[in-house]
Protein backbone atom coordinates (compact mmCIF):
# COMPACT_ATOMS: atom_id res chain seq x y z
CA UNK A 1 0.00 0.00 0.00
CA UNK A 2 1.29 3.59 -0.46
CA UNK A 3 2.16 5.60 1.87
CA UNK A 4 2.11 9.44 2.61
CA UNK A 5 4.38 10.82 5.45
CA UNK A 6 3.08 14.03 7.50
CA UNK A 7 4.16 16.51 9.72
CA UNK A 8 2.26 16.96 13.04
CA UNK A 9 2.58 19.27 15.94
CA UNK A 10 4.03 17.99 18.85
CA UNK A 11 1.06 17.91 21.22
CA UNK A 12 -1.27 16.72 18.21
CA UNK A 13 1.53 13.74 17.92
CA UNK A 14 0.72 13.05 22.00
CA UNK A 15 -3.02 12.97 21.43
CA UNK A 16 -2.87 10.58 18.87
CA UNK A 17 -0.55 8.47 20.19
CA UNK A 18 -2.33 8.33 23.33
CA UNK A 19 -5.15 7.11 21.11
CA UNK A 20 -3.67 3.59 19.79
CA UNK A 21 -4.52 0.26 21.10
CA UNK A 22 -2.14 -2.00 21.46
CA UNK A 23 -0.03 -2.62 18.21
CA UNK A 24 -2.52 -0.54 16.18
CA UNK A 25 -0.98 1.46 13.79
CA UNK A 26 -1.16 5.51 13.31
CA UNK A 27 -2.83 4.62 9.83
CA UNK A 28 -5.41 2.99 11.50
CA UNK A 29 -5.93 5.19 14.73
CA UNK A 30 -6.82 7.83 12.58
CA UNK A 31 -9.32 5.54 10.40
CA UNK A 32 -10.62 4.49 13.54
CA UNK A 33 -11.07 7.92 14.54
CA UNK A 34 -12.83 9.38 12.24
CA UNK A 35 -15.17 6.23 12.00
CA UNK A 36 -16.47 6.38 15.64
CA UNK A 37 -16.62 10.41 15.64
CA UNK A 38 -20.13 11.06 14.55
CA UNK A 39 -21.17 13.75 12.12
CA UNK A 40 -21.90 17.43 13.21
CA UNK A 41 -24.97 19.53 12.65
CA UNK A 42 -24.68 22.61 11.40
CA UNK A 43 -25.60 24.42 14.75
CA UNK A 44 -22.56 22.06 16.11
CA UNK A 45 -20.13 23.15 13.31
CA UNK A 46 -20.65 26.61 14.03
CA UNK A 47 -20.07 26.37 17.74
CA UNK A 48 -16.94 24.34 17.16
CA UNK A 49 -15.93 26.87 14.49
CA UNK A 50 -16.58 30.33 17.14
CA UNK A 51 -12.96 30.41 18.77
CA UNK A 52 -11.32 30.90 14.99
CA UNK A 53 -13.91 33.56 14.28
CA UNK A 54 -11.24 36.43 12.91
CA UNK A 55 -8.61 34.15 12.22
CA UNK A 56 -7.76 32.88 8.50
CA UNK A 57 -4.84 31.78 6.46
CA UNK A 58 -5.88 34.36 3.86
CA UNK A 59 -6.47 38.52 3.69
CA UNK A 60 -10.04 39.40 5.65
CA UNK A 61 -13.05 38.81 3.51
CA UNK A 62 -14.04 42.69 3.02
CA UNK A 63 -17.74 42.42 0.52
CA UNK A 64 -17.79 44.65 -2.35
CA UNK A 65 -20.84 46.96 -2.80
CA UNK A 66 -20.46 47.75 -6.65
CA UNK A 67 -23.30 49.48 -7.84
CA UNK A 68 -22.62 49.08 -11.55
CA UNK A 69 -23.36 45.78 -12.85
CA UNK A 70 -21.46 43.88 -15.87
CA UNK A 71 -23.04 42.61 -18.46
CA UNK A 72 -22.23 39.94 -20.84
CA UNK A 73 -20.82 40.41 -24.18
CA UNK A 74 -23.70 39.53 -26.65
Amino acid sequence: MATKTISLELDAYEILSKEKRGRESFSQVVRRMAAERPALTTEELIEALKPFEGIGAGPKYTPRHNSRRRHAAA
